[in-house]
């Protein structure tokens, strides 16, 4: 430097004048490209924290840009209470309101999970592939657990990414802190997300709703909820009535009607959606009276309210096994609650408490308020019908409940298929009597006569047994009684997985496949909870899910109002452009087929369907309608070191006699040829079976035929008023559907049987619940008096409504008793 300037003195002034010029325009030049380098670096680096004003405080956000041309920026506030903390005394206790704040919250980041042990022997046959799969991921998500964790998340579309940045080129700070009340603006629709987990595990932080909030053009909020012991504890009486895990989300739901306006959402069009237990949960609110007028439309994925793991029926042998664990008294329930407050959250998650096969340990129960009765009676009795639901399940939901039984690889053998089906009817119905007509109906059924004898084949109607028993029959029947009366119902059937190593290669969709879909993963690619190689394919079914979701919430419609576009990503239509999703009914059935290849469809495995909901109820009494003793009766097995002289027949096979000719011979053998009532049992009880099966379906093929036939006809007969809970005119059909049921549940075992086409509830029930199966709440203990239970004497009321919250206003046609 100081030599260039000795260099300027000694030159000649002309010189000198031209250098000067020429350095300070190079100077300049140099300096405008460091301002625009620097004020791009600023641009694309500064952060923007919208803040917005609740009814409790206010609240600062973080704008985030979505990794994808076609989606738009979102807020993302996180970390927002709903509730006041559920410690100390306050747990197993229905959640209260949050204390408003003072300042600005910051909610920029995830708060605290619900406490859970996921290395626990969870039930994972209820468990999403991609979560079991994923453990080491998903412990990363729970790593900060706390019972300080009713939270939820929202996510808020902003304004087109263009706009966006034309309003970032004059920011001049890194961080901007702007104070928005976007209420003026136009409300979109709100999805409220109810993550899965067996009851026992998850968390709402683990999904991102930005895609799917951007795409749709929707207000997306995930939320934690109490979960396993702290969350569904029960002892069956007014110390701990349970379903704590049920009013965190209808709190969350009461927080989110009050205060989503301010995101820019719209209170009057709320849609809750879940997967697996998470659809269970979205099934069960549909059905009780507090969370009535909290949201208006239902997506219920792979799962209801009927599944046999929805809910718990032996709450108290759980509640009691666990104090024993941690040393509480077990004879006086309001002391061992008052015990099992006082144990630190980690002792009491870290008891590994296991429930008998397909069934909970903790989860939901019939209270007699939050669950009022039965679901499949409070169905019948038109108790969800206000709500448009949307439903389905996926191809091959059943297979866990296969991989835990045995190797698959090469398929299944027959003495595995024998095996597998025996330890499903002894684990989940547990027929003392005729339990092996049971089981050799269902395998007749679920063997495939073509191909008997193929491994490969024999592995494919495994799954399928388990899927239709667990997912599909449940699935069907909750859409048929939704849909008796009119009510605006949707069916899928998905068909997709994106490929990956979380499933063997020759599985189909599993349970929880659908989940990356509706949260447009693809969009953005592989992801660490779903580590996937999506293809275009993938991309385009992910944007017709994320429209037909989102077309529902907005419209209670999945067609309109936004149609099906996919050519940003193919420059050819897709075929969903060209399929009009139908509304399923009870008659015709339809539904769509959600995979590359759409179509609409009639009927899902309608003859599956049927076994389940009408046969195999029947088979239960069996034995007792035909007055079969053979059937029943077991016969003692003999002592096989037992003398042969004089028993010869103890085998239960006569001896081969080589002289024809002999008489004595034939003497001999007259005693031990003498029918015997137990040799045939099984072969008689499975004619008997399979020809009721055959002729039942006859019926039902019949049946169907006819309604075809006569559909208009019923349709105008099926738009009488339905029995909604809002309608204070339909008190007489309530009373009406209350006497039928009650009715159809005093009928006898033969009569029932004389009718294939319908099985009243205490039949059909008996699928979810073993032979023990008692209702929780005794006459002493409930606040509800469930229809199905009569004679009951009365109590004084208890609210599980939050501190100041006026539960006056509940409709007075609803079908439960208030004491």
């Amino acid at each position: 430097m100081w030599l260039a300037t000795l260099k300027g003195h000694l030159a000649p002034a002309h010189l000198l004048h031209q250098q000067g010029t020429a350095t300070v325009a190079h100077c300049a030049l140099l300096w405008w490209m460091l301002c625009s380098s620097w004020s791009l670096t600023k641009a694309t680096s500064q952060k923007f924290y919208p803040t917005v004003t609740t009814q409790f405080g206010k609240l600062r956000g973080l704008r985030v840009p979505v990794p994808s041309e076609v989606l738009r920026p979102v807020d993302q506030y996180l970390g927002v209470p709903y509730a006041a903390p559920p410690v100390g005394e306050k747990r197993f206790m229905p959640p209260e309101q949050p204390s408003p704040w003072s300042g600005v919250k910051n909610a920029t980041h995830f708060m605290p999970v619900c406490p859970q042990n996921i290395h626990n022997t969870a039930p994972e046959i209820m468990m999403p592939i991609w979560f079991t799969y994923n453990l080491d991921t998903v412990a990363t998500y729970i790593q900060d657990q706390s019972e300080d964790c009713l939270y939820l998340n929202i996510y808020a579309p902003t304004e087109d990414g263009s706009q966006h940045k034309k309003r970032g080129a004059a920011f001049s700070h890194a961080e901007i802190h702007v104070s928005e009340d976007i209420r003026d603006s136009e409300a979109r629709p709100v999805m409220v997300y109810i993550h899965g987990g067996s009851y026992m595990e998850g968390t709402g932080n683990m999904m991102d709703g930005s895609i799917l909030a951007s795409y749709g053009n929707v207000v997306v909020v995930t939320l934690n909820y109490r979960i396993g012991i702290l969350g569904f504890l029960s002892t069956g009486d007014q110390a701990a009535k349970g379903n704590y895990g049920l009013l965190d989300q209808i709190q969350a739901l009461r927080w989110i009607s009050k205060n989503i306006g301010y995101f820019g959402g719209d209170p009057g069009r709320i849609t809750v959606f879940g997967s697996g237990i998470g659809a269970s949960c979205v099934s069960l609110l549909t059905l009780s009276h507090h969370s009535e007028g909290l949201f208006h439309r239902a997506i219920i994925q792979s799962g209801s309210a009927l599944s046999s793991w929805a809910v718990n029926y032996h709450p108290v042998k759980y509640t009691r096994m666990l104090a024993e664990r941690v040393g509480c008294n077990v004879l006086d329930t309001v002391d061992m609650v008052s015990c099992l407050q006082k144990k630190s959250a980690k002792e009491l998650v870290e008891q590994d408490i296991q429930a008998d096969r397909y069934r909970v340990a903790f989860g939901p129960v019939i209270d007699g308020d939050v669950i009022p009765d039965d679901p499949e009676i409070l169905m019948e009795q038109g108790e969800f019908l206000n709500y448009d639901i949307m439903l389905g399940v996926n191809q091959g939901e059943g297979l866990r409940f296969v991989e835990n039984v045995m190797d698959l690889e090469d398929g299944v053998s027959g003495s595995d298929f024998d095996f597998a089906v025996s330890d499903f009817v002894d684990s989940l119905y547990g027929y003392p009597e005729g339990k092996d007509t049971l089981r050799e109906t269902i395998k007749f059924m679920y063997t495939d006569w073509a191909d008997k004898d193929n491994p490969e084949t024999r592995r494919k109607t495994l799954v399928a047994l388990f899927t239709d028993h667990q997912w599909v029959e449940p699935s069907v029947v909750t859409a048929d009684l939704h849909a008796r009366y009119g009510s605006p119902t949707y069916f899928y059937a998905f068909y997709h997985h994106c490929q990956s190593l979380m499933k063997p290669v020759w599985s189909d969709s599993a349970h929880g496949d659908e989940v990356p879909y509706v949260f447009g993963i693809p969009m953005v690619g592989p992801t660490d909870l779903f580590p996937c190689n999506f293809s275009r394919n993938d991309i385009m079914l992910s944007a017709v899910v994320m429209t037909y979701w989102t077309n529902f919430a907005k419209s209670g419609d999945p067609n309109k109002p936004v149609p099906q576009d996919t050519k940003f990503i193919h420059t050819k239509a897709n075929r969903f452009e060209e399929v009009a999703w139908s509304k399923y009914d009870p008659y015709d059935q339809l539904y769509l087929h959600i995979g590359l290849k759409p179509r609409i469809r009639d009927h899902y495995r309608a003859t599956k369907v049927a076994f389940w909901k009408h046969l195999v109820p029947h088979l239960y009494n069996l034995h007792d309608v035909f007055h079969y003793s053979s059937t029943t009766t077991k016969v003692t097995p003999l002592d096989p070191t037992q003398s042969s002289g004089k028993r010869s027949g103890s085998t239960g096979r006569p001896p081969m006699s080589t002289s024809h000719g002999d008489g004595e011979a034939g003497r001999e053998m007259g005693p031990l040829i003498m029918p015997n009532p137990r040799d045939y049992s099984t072969e008689l009880s499975v004619t008997i079976a399979v020809g009721a099966s055959l002729l039942f379906l006859n019926v039902l093929a019949f049946a169907a035929l006819y309604y075809r036939k006569d559909k208009r006809s019923r349709q105008e007969t099926s738009q009488q008023p339905s029995p909604q809970r809002e309608s204070k005119g339909n008190n007489a059909s309530h009373t009406n559907t209350v006497d039928e049921t009650l009715s159809s549940q005093q009928r006898s075992p033969c009569e029932a049987l004389h009718n294939p086409l319908h099985a009243s509830p205490s039949y059909s029930l008996s699928q979810r619940r073993s032979p023990d199966d008692i209702p929780l709440m005794t006459p002493n203990n409930i606040t509800m008096i469930p229809n199905s239970l009569m004679g009951l004497s009365n109590m004084s009321p208890y609210s599980t409504f939050p501190a100041g919250y006026s539960s006056t206003g509940l409709p007075s046609t609803h079908s439960t008793t208030r004491v």
